[in-house]
């Protein structure tokens, strides 16, 4: 648990000045950690074109700041790798779901996080597992679940030969 008590005490008087939970960036490290990845956020890495943290374009783009009228005059497909986005969604979506269909079918918690520790980095593998999940949630009489998966999406963020890799220091594409 990541809450003392004292803290807990304390959270009964947040504001938005005082939030209570810490920073994205650190949260995205703790759980990065907690899965074997080492305790790093990717949401720091520097987006080329406007020199500034993945995670401050997002914001800038939701409240309308300067740069992102920037943004525009730049093509956001410039900026962002869209498909790449919207897979590393998919992929921590995918993350939740295994974490949450695991818990309803009644695995331990220990044993879920040493489930998904290997598979956490590898969207196929991690794929396949969320879809034994599901299974097993309704093979103890819970509802079917399913869903549409795009292989497309899961290429994405699959580097291959074909498909070139995420720099870790910097946004841009490698060839």
């Amino acid at each position: 648990m990541w809450a003392s008590n004292a803290q807990l005490k304390e959270a009964e008087h947040l504001t938005f000045k005082q939030a209570g939970s810490p920073p994205l960036t650190k949260m995205d490290a703790m759980l990065n950690k907690a899965m074997g990845a080492g305790k790093v956020s990717h949401l720091t890495v520097i987006v080329d074109g406007v020199n500034e943290p993945f995670i401050e374009c997002l914001h800038a783009l939701t409240h309308g700041n300067p740069v992102s009228v920037r943004f525009i005059a730049m093509d956001l497909a410039l900026i962002f790798d869209l498909p790449r986005i919207l897979a590393r969604a998919e992929h921590e979506l995918n993350i939740f779901r295994l974490l949450l269909y695991r818990r309803v079918a009644g695995m331990p918690q220990n044993d879920v996080w040493k489930l998904l520790t290997p598979v956490h980095d590898k969207p196929q593998l991690l794929y396949e597992e969320v879809l034994k999940a599901a299974a097993d949630v309704h093979k103890q009489g819970g509802m079917k679940i399913e869903w549409r998966n795009d292989t497309a999406v899961m290429e994405a963020i699959t580097p291959t030969a074909a498909t070139p890799a995420i720099n870790p220091k910097r946004s841009t594409v490698q060839r």
